[in-house]
């Protein structure tokens, strides 16, 4: 029988903190730099971060009483949410003749919000950043439209009271303005003029989220709602000198969120009616992406394309980064792969001589969005416990596109397994196309930090707070070899020597100097954290006591757990020109069989009624799946007569590539679930690391409204201070205004 492992628990160690700005230690100088002697070539290959690239588009289809979950796993994914059957214009009849009855504009329900909800929490535990494109009609049919314009705004009017956009979060990184005519491509339909369009825009600023942006279909839309014509918006100083139209009322505060997606991407010389004036209107076009999104589908009709010299890469390469392309759905065109990238296709400002010889096909696909290039890297060589360590480094982005969606910056300070993680004040949107940054800060140590060799990395991460049991989500990755922790999702930049100090500092914390938001003192272990990235991540990802293997097909198997999911990793050759990794498990107890796989173009098959919370990644010959409990019914203490993992070509007729068993096998029946154990200063309710009246307001705040006044697990535990256990009430906040104006001399709690 194979034993599955547990995953153990993480631990913090945590010191108090009482400085907003970390100043410099007394007791050690700055260090000269030294060059850290890293790789600072581009790496060739695809990498697929967040919020760019390919997009993985879900084409959802809801109706009253009947929205669906959907449960993805992508970088990003691009939801076309089809509500046709909300709409008078889709849900009527139609006779034998084809006269179509009109039906009746329904309100969305409550069952469409609440499917929504769960699929954006699947969303955010499978780290993807999403998109949305709301849409009347999937088939290209004309006037799906609801009857009345004031119909469909009343729609976005849901949208917005149920706070539909704003509980996507920070995975929401741009929202397509789609709604009227065809597939919400925003002709063929009953509201598809300019002054519709204009109005519809703007209701859509108005409902979405600063600072997310909302693209539109085509540019004369924008020169509308700006109140322009056409012509005139690659004049900048005319459109920067703008106020307001008769749709805003405030230009200024909106136009940088505007942007474009374009469904007809290099179809012809207009890209298939996008542009009026191509020159022009891509003039404009790469201003506004420098803040907001473009990108869209390449055109279907490649023929028609073949027509005119714009597709060419040497043509269409140098565009790609004027307008700034963000994503495509997958679909560029296979031509690209005869072609080979040159000198002939580059731009200024951005080196790609590591893809000279390699197929315009894959420079695209690479440079879609963002490419970070380290291009040097220079740390002090060594500091003291408790002294600073300065940081140099610089980066190159050598993609079409920058950072759009804000983006958090830390520094990491790495030893076997142990870290300390502080947030830096590093804007990584100003890393622009085809620019270099130098970015410089100083990192304050502990006092009581081990002294030896210690890695510094750099991580950034768009869409999702990282924590401490799943740090790699939403993190960027450098484009240059062995540079990447996929554990931590952060990008090596060198290491120091700490040496011991010869006398004990003022101060025992961790952070960037002068960072107000870099308060840190506390230590993690991500020893045995299982990160499902497609790859051995840490050495303890994969143990001899968890293994089986099959040593005549050269593939192997690991298998472990945690409180909440089963993880099953595997080696196995991979040569399929299509893979698609199956698992199967049988459960002991009923003799239930259950069947998940996923395959290379995005598609997943379960045989039960919900995959959600499964995960599935692979790179070459890995694989990694995680597996919910509840989703299998198992749990602590149940076994699996078998669990199977299988590797399919549907590229080959499914030729079967790679398969291997392990039989007997039995899940922990303690869940050592990861949780991080902090120091609590009771009555801290913002983790402020002070006790302040301020605290009495959040926990106020709090008891009004739990959803938007949220606090931490551990500014709950702080905030129980006058009666402990008896949840967070009103009489914790009057206790901590008595400490504050010294009423009382300490907190019950305590």
């Amino acid at each position: 029988m194979l034993k599955v492992l547990n995953r153990a628990a993480g631990f913090a160690l945590c010191t108090a903190f009482t400085a907003a700005l970390l100043p410099y230690s007394a007791s050690a100088e700055s260090q000269p730099l030294t060059d850290c002697g890293l790789d600072y070539t581009e790496y060739v290959g695809t990498i697929n971060n967040p919020a760019a690239g390919y997009t993985n588009t879900i084409w959802a289809v809801c109706k009253p009483g009947a929205t669906p979950v959907y449960s993805p796993s992508a970088k990003l994914v691009l939801f076309f949410i089809d509500i046709g059957a909300f709409s008078s214009g889709m849900n009527g009849t139609k006779n034998e003749d084809g006269t179509y009855t009109a039906g009746k504009d329904i309100p969305l329900d409550e069952t469409f919000f609440k499917s929504w909800e769960q699929t954006f929490d699947n969303c955010r535990k499978n780290g993807c950043t999403v998109a949305v494109r709301f849409r009347y009609d999937a088939n290209g049919t004309d006037n799906p439209e609801p009857a009345s314009f004031d119909a469909l705004l009343s729609h976005i009017d849901q949208l917005a009271e149920h706070d539909f956009f704003g509980k996507a979060g920070d995975m929401l990184v741009y929202v397509e303005s789609g709604f009227v005519g065809k597939w919400g491509e925003q002709h063929g339909g009953k509201y598809t003029s300019l002054e519709y369009k204009a109005r519809l825009l703007q209701k859509l600023l108005e409902a979405v989220p600063e600072p997310v942006p909302v693209t539109v279909r085509t540019p004369n839309i924008f020169a509308e709602w700006a109140g322009i014509k056409q012509s005139e918006i690659s004049d900048s100083e005319l459109v920067d000198s703008l106020t307001s139209s008769k749709y805003c009322p405030d230009i200024q505060r909106y136009r940088s969120r505007i942007g474009l997606y374009d469904d007809g991407y290099m179809g012809s010389d207009s890209d298939l009616g996008t542009y009026a004036d191509r020159v022009s209107d891509t003039e404009w076009l790469g201003r506004q992406t420098l803040t907001s999104y473009f990108g869209g589908e390449f055109s279907g009709d490649l023929e028609f394309a073949r027509m005119y010299d714009t597709y060419l890469p040497e043509n269409a390469i140098p565009e790609m980064y004027k307008t700034h392309l963000s994503y495509i759905n997958s679909n560029i065109f296979q031509l690209y792969k005869d072609y080979t990238f040159g000198a002939d296709c580059d731009v200024e400002g951005a080196a790609n001589s590591a893809y000279y010889g390699r197929s315009a096909f894959d420079f695209i696909r690479d440079h879609l969005g963002y490419r970070l290039v380290l291009r040097s890297s220079e740390l002090s060589s060594e500091t003291v416990q408790g002294g600073t360590a300065d940081v140099r480094f610089t980066v190159e982005n050598t993609g079409f596109s920058g950072i759009i969606p804000p983006c958090r910056s830390y520094v990491i300070l790495e030893r076997d397994g142990l870290y300390f993680c502080a947030r830096t004040d590093i804007d990584c949107r100003e890393w622009r196309s085809c620019t270099k940054r130098v970015n410089t800060f100083s990192i304050q140590l502990p006092d009581d930090i081990e002294t030896g060799i210690w890695n510094v990395y750099f991580k950034a991460d768009i869409g999702h707070e990282p924590t401490p049991d799943a740090p790699d989500k939403g993190a960027v990755r450098f484009a240059n070899n062995g540079t990447w922790n996929g554990v931590l999702g952060a990008n090596l930049l060198g290491c120091i020597d700490v040496k011991k100090a010869d006398a004990p500092t003022s101060g025992n914390c961790f952070g960037v100097v002068g960072c107000r938001d870099s308060a840190n003192s506390k230590m993690y272990s991500y020893r045995d954290i299982i990160t499902v990235d497609g790859a051995v991540s840490h050495a303890n990802e994969w143990t001899a006591e968890n293994v089986v293997a099959d040593s005549e097909t050269e593939t192997e198997m690991s298998v472990r757990a945690d409180g909440e999911y089963l993880y099953v990793m595997a080696k196995m050759p991979n040569e399929a020109q299509a893979p698609v990794f199956n698992i199967q498990l049988h459960r002991a107890s009923d003799n239930e069989y259950f069947w998940l796989y996923y395959a290379s173009n995005g598609f997943v098959y379960f045989n039960k009624p919900s995959y959600d919370g499964c995960l599935c990644k692979w790179q070459d010959d890995t694989v990694e799946f995680r597996l919910p409990f509840d989703i299998f019914g198992v749990g602590g203490g149940d076994e699996l007569k078998d669990i199977r993992v299988f590797l399919q070509d549907s590229g080959n007729e499914w030729k079967l590539m790679g398969d291997i068993s392990a039989n007997g096998i039995a899940i922990p029946d303690t869940a050592a679930v990861f949780e991080i154990t902090e120091k609590l200063l009771i009555g801290d309710a913002n983790c402020d690391k002070k006790v302040t009246v301020s605290d009495a307001v959040a926990i106020l705040q709090f008891i009004a409204n739990k959803d938007k006044y949220a606090l931490s697990v551990t500014g709950k535990k702080n905030a129980d201070c006058y009666n402990v256990g008896d949840g967070i009430t009103a009489n914790d906040a009057l206790a901590v205004q008595k400490l504050d104006a010294k009423v009382i001399s300490g907190l019950p709690a305590n």
